[in-house]
């Protein structure tokens, strides 16, 4: 690969937005001479590879998609210690570039592939993975696996599916370790948080930043009458739910959490393994360019 950057294209993400969004893009960089060559990738797994070809490559890797666009490609672009990343979003959600300041106008795209300003990410790993935004599990984690079953509705699933999935769900027994700290509690549902925001436009987890060198956790407790949690719900797009009293939070450099039954758990939007689970730190890993 001889070119300025390397555009790691989900064809799928955001009902195929992803085509259209790079071919938007790329036009405004051949406007100012910037040499590019675009990927298309079949798989998760193909992303990282297309993503640490470019790497190493020397160019700018570009993850075009969704926040699990961006946890793949980040996978690959990590294999070459210190490889810059660019984003372009074309996702459903789009969280982690709404907590970097990264919007959908084409030419501040540009601006910031071309002269953006660096920022040295914080990467969350399990095991062998990774997430960029958030690990979450309970209610959520439910209902993102309904909301990958309602693809075709669009940004709209967002909102219906945690509906549905509310009606039938019951607070689960968790146990969670965070540094030296044990938790047990009934929960709805607990975050494990980078960035803090997902759900399309939640501001889940006020306190996390992604590149804080820490972990913060937010745990719901399952205590109260589920209305308490639809008004949490609610209040989550502005971040005003962490002041209710069933509202939790935690911070460290390691979680570790088991639950009383089988629930999964979710990375980024995707599905990601059951418990238990353990989560960890890599401060400072991941550079990305953000609008300057």
């Amino acid at each position: 690969m001889t070119a300025d950057i390397v555009a790691v294209v989900n064809p799928i993400s955001g009902g195929g937005a992803g085509r259209t969004r790079w071919a938007a893009v790329a036009a405004e960089l051949d406007r100012r001479g910037v040499q590019w060559e675009v990927a298309e990738s079949a798989s998760g797994a193909d992303a990282r590879r297309l993503a640490a070809q470019a790497a190493a490559s020397g160019a700018l890797t570009v993850a075009v998609g969704g926040d699990g666009q961006i946890r793949d490609v980040a996978s690959g672009v990590l294999r070459e210690p210190g490889a810059p990343m660019g984003i372009v979003t074309a996702g459903r959600g789009n969280d982690l570039a709404r907590h970097l300041g990264i919007g959908a106008d084409v030419t501040a795209i540009a601006d910031t592939l071309t002269d953006g300003m660096r920022r040295d990410l914080d990467v969350l790993t399990i095991g062998e993975e990774i997430s960029v935004g958030n690990v979450y599990m309970g209610l959520d984690s439910v209902a993102t696996e309904l909301i990958n079953r309602l693809r075709w509705m669009g940004p709209p699933a967002y909102r219906v599916a945690p509906v549905l999935a509310a009606l039938r769900w019951k607070a689960a027994q968790f146990r969670i370790e965070v540094d030296d700290q044990v938790v047990e509690t009934p929960a709805h549902l607990v975050v494990v948080a980078n960035s803090g925001w997902y759900g399309s436009g939640l501001h889940m987890v006020p306190s996390a930043s992604a590149d804080n060198g820490r972990i913060d956790v937010l745990v719901v407790d399952g205590g109260g009458a589920k209305h308490r949690l639809i008004g949490a719900m609610t209040e989550a797009k502005t971040g005003a739910h962490v002041a209710r009293p069933e509202v939790r939070t935690y911070t460290g450099t390691q979680v570790t959490i088991t639950a009383d039954r089988p629930l999964p758990v979710h990375a980024d939007g995707d599905y990601l393994q059951e418990f238990p689970v353990t989560v960890g730190i890599r401060p400072a890993a991941l550079p990305v360019l953000v609008p300057r």
